[in-house]
């Protein structure tokens, strides 16, 4: 086996207890094998991430799709269960993240919307496998966000025709090279519509509810009066936050909005929080807007409706102890790209007018394309999601969202004549969004 490629070694030696954990497996463990390996990780490195892939993420992303795509999912456009980002760390190195919506629990059949999230989490725990791994904020959070017993057998298909994510919880793992993070995400709509307030109000009492150390420690007020402003200036629309599963003193908040704005002064506004923090540096100014305008330059500063519903722009921003922390953009290419090709052709260029090499590029193309073959590549628009910036260090640093199309190359495959006008994937991807580093 000296030959082989640890995923090639892993499959050669893994049984898996079950057709469903070896499909996803084969199809997104394959895609992530080649995704580490192009993004400059050590043998060992990938032979680590790889195992734990298999053992505790391929399981967990419930049945395999057939003619009836059972399970629907709303993380992706074509609603696979998981997502792959690719952070442009420097010239040389990337660093990977997976985020996924844990749906069945190993050895278990229950189908609450927190019970499959509560179990990987406490597994994870239990056999100490993310050192530092703590639960604290989770428990809370996922208290007042997801009503209990409520499962996904109480929703019918009007359900899951909506527009945007109204429930539950989903996970990211980030693969640092010195070992894993764990982040969980939280949907309030459903929540919200219960208690018949907005999503932010909805967030901000959650976080108000904190323990009233950890709450003075957060500095959210300034956060939460600039976002009641932007909301009101901007047509902001709260999708989504996240937390750090760390002690609480060292986590981390984001709460993701979306807006139908694209202008200098949308931007600049999220960008300083409204003048609550810094104007940044000239030259990390530049490094954004040449990104920005490589994929929205022609865009106009409202994107109509239409648009909108398809590609909606927005941010997220960072609270930690000692306050507002940072702001990241974030852009869909989805309706302003006919192709994944035309997505990398664009990186391309923007990273030729920083007078970045070509290495890391030349990487990344070819582990998409070696994933999902040069026909779907050039063929749709259907991988590339998302696409993220802050601001860092005197430059723009990225991160690219991408998504495995498990679930539309599975319809193309299994129901050809409408694979690609299904309505789940031509709707609304508002409130996706949640990528972050």
């Amino acid at each position: 086996m000296a030959n082989l490629t640890p995923w090639e070694a892993l499959s050669a030696t893994l049984s898996f207890r079950s057709k469903d954990a070896q499909f996803w497996w084969d199809r997104t463990g394959r895609m992530f094998a080649k995704l580490i390996e192009h993004a400059g990780y050590t043998t060992e490195e990938q032979y680590r991430e790889l195992q734990f892939y298999a053992l505790f993420v391929a399981p967990q992303l419930g049945p395999a799709p057939d003619e009836s795509m059972p399970w629907q999912s709303l993380k992706t456009p074509d609603q696979t269960p998981i997502d792959f980002s690719w952070e442009w760390r420097s010239e040389k190195e990337a660093i990977l993240r997976y985020t996924f919506e844990p749906i069945v629990a190993v050895g278990t059949h229950v189908n609450s919307l927190r019970n499959p999230t509560e179990v990987w989490l406490q597994t994870l725990q239990s056999q100490s496998l993310v050192p530092g791994l703590d639960l604290e904020w989770y428990n809370h959070f996922v208290s007042t966000m997801v009503p209990p017993g409520m499962g996904h057998k109480d929703f019918g298909a009007s359900f899951y025709g909506r527009k945007s994510p109204e429930f539950g919880t989903s996970v990211a793992v980030d693969v640092n090279k010195t070992g894993k993070t764990v982040k969980t995400y939280f949907w309030p709509s459903l929540n919200a519509n219960e208690l018949g307030i907005s999503n932010l109000e909805c967030v901000k009492r959650a976080i108000r509810a904190l323990p009233a150390e950890q709450l003075q420690g957060l500095q959210v007020e300034p956060t939460f009066e600039f976002l009641d402003q932007a909301t009101e200036r901007w047509d902001l629309t709260t999708s989504l936050f996240s937390i750090d599963c760390v002690k609480p003193h060292d986590a981390r908040i984001k709460i993701y909005v979306a807006a139908p704005w694209t202008s200098r002064e949308f931007i600049m506004d999220a960008l300083t929080m409204g003048g609550r923090l810094p104007v940044p540096e000239d030259s990390a100014l530049a490094s954004f807007t040449a990104l920005w305008d490589t994929f929205l330059g022609d865009a106009p500063d409202r994107l109509p409706d239409d648009v909108a519903a398809k590609s909606t722009p927005g941010f997220y921003l960072t609270l930690g102890h000692g306050g507002a922390k940072s702001v990241k953009m974030y852009m869909s290419p989805q309706h302003w790209c006919a192709t994944d090709g035309e997505v990398l052709s664009r990186l391309r260029q923007y990273f030729a007018s920083q007078q970045q090499s070509d290495y890391m590029m030349d990487k990344y193309e070819s582990a998409v394309r070696q994933v999902l073959g040069s026909a779907i590549v050039d063929g749709r628009c259907g991988s590339h999601f998302y696409i993220g910036s802050e601001l860092s260090k005197g430059r723009a640093r990225m991160v690219t969202y991408m998504s495995p199309q498990t679930y539309l190359i599975e319809r193309a495959r299994t129901q050809p004549a409408t694979a690609l006008s299904s309505p789940s994937f031509e709707s609304s991807h508002e409130g996706n969004a949640k990528g972050d580093s």
